[in-house]
């Protein structure tokens, strides 16, 4: 989700996180020329930490004017995500803490309100945050009839749902969910930058989701190392998202009423999970059906007998390979330590 803000000024394309902190890029720190005013730590997607500056700018704004915000704190980041679509950072929840956010997904539409939504805090569908959320849309979500999750609704998480490595075996044990796949991986981008960390990855079913009064069922997750579990950007394509801040409430209100089954191409994964590190495709997860025959990291050199000469990050995410979004099979041709070979892959 991107979307233009006047940052001192400055009309400037910044991606819309519900999930991050406000955070601008060393460029645009140079080009603004202001100050440092402290550092501190922050934690990405991934649990990774950096030591990052502080600035504030004078003046944050919407195009029109009408939401207006002085001496506004950004942290300072690059990241190679925001190089690749020309964006000047984050916009996150704490620029709101003073207002109700609507997010239409189908209008393309983001809606400022000042000041709180009394008309929420009677909905029944309404769900509260949480005691410690800090300003953070972070509420609990039943997983089944009885089973609750903790979860941040973060507009810049690409994935429906994921589930934090900590609550997934308690959510497990109580059969709120299962595992469908399991295998080694890495390699997520947070905003810190990449995990270059080889893991554990784990691919679950849900039986049912409930949010407020709205009920998804049988979709798969994954299993990630945030610290909180994610509902993500594909929330949205099934309803309107409306955060008061003010009342600390989140609501859903859903497209079409009554039970949501989740868009079937969801559901689907490779036997095996492709990724670009320094201008190659190579083996991002090895999932257990293919585990001894290739390694996270080897080179994947040509799908379909189509060599892949070179391909940048920007590429890979932007237009990505065609057969892998247009197939349900494709042959891989695979470096591994023990020769090249030509590897069956299925999505299903």
């Amino acid at each position: 989700m991107i979307i233009e803000i006047k940052l001192n000024g400055k009309l400037v394309p910044m991606i819309f996180d519900t999930g991050g902190k406000n955070a601008i890029t060393s460029a645009l720190k140079t080009e603004f020329g202001v100050a440092v005013t402290s550092s501190n730590e922050i934690l990405d997607a991934n649990s990774n930490k950096k030591h990052v500056d502080i600035v504030k700018l004078n003046q944050v704004e919407t195009p029109d004017g009408k939401a207006n915000y002085k001496d506004v704190p950004f942290i300072v980041v690059d990241n190679e995500l925001f190089t690749c679509l020309g964006v000047g950072g984050l916009i996150a929840s704490d620029l709101w803490q003073n207002n109700t956010i609507e997010i239409d997904d189908q209008r393309k539409e983001i809606k400022i309100r000042p000041g709180g939504m009394a008309s929420l805090k009677d909905n029944k569908q309404a769900i509260p945050f949480v005691a410690d959320a800090n300003g953070a849309p972070i509420f609990s979500l039943k997983v089944g009839k009885f089973d609750q999750a903790r979860v941040l609704f973060d507009s810049g998480a690409p994935e429906f749902l994921s589930i934090n490595s900590k609550d997934y075996p308690r959510l497990e044990q109580q059969g709120a969910l299962y595992m469908v796949r399991q295998g080694k991986g890495g390699g997520s981008l947070g905003v810190v930058g990449r995990s270059e960390i080889i893991g554990n990855r784990f691919l679950l079913q849900v039986p049912e989701l409930i949010v407020g009064e709205t009920s998804f069922t049988k979709f798969r997750v994954s299993v990630g190392n945030s610290p909180e579990s994610l509902m993500g950007y594909k929330a949205l394509h099934y309803g309107k998202i409306t955060i008061d801040y003010i009342n600390k409430l989140f609501l859903f209100v859903a497209n079409m009423p009554g039970k949501i089954e989740i868009e079937a191409d969801l559901n689907k994964n490779w036997d095996l999970e492709v990724r670009e590190q320094d201008n190659q495709l190579i083996v991002g997860t090895v999932w257990e059906q293919l585990e001894g025959e290739v390694e996270v990291g080897d080179v994947v050199t040509h799908v379909d007998g189509k060599e892949i000469k070179s391909i940048t990050f920007c590429e890979s995410i932007t237009t990505g390979i065609p057969a892998l979004k247009e197939k349900g099979q494709v042959v891989l041709t695979v470096k591994t330590k023990q020769g090249t070979k030509n590897i069956k892959i299925d999505k299903n």
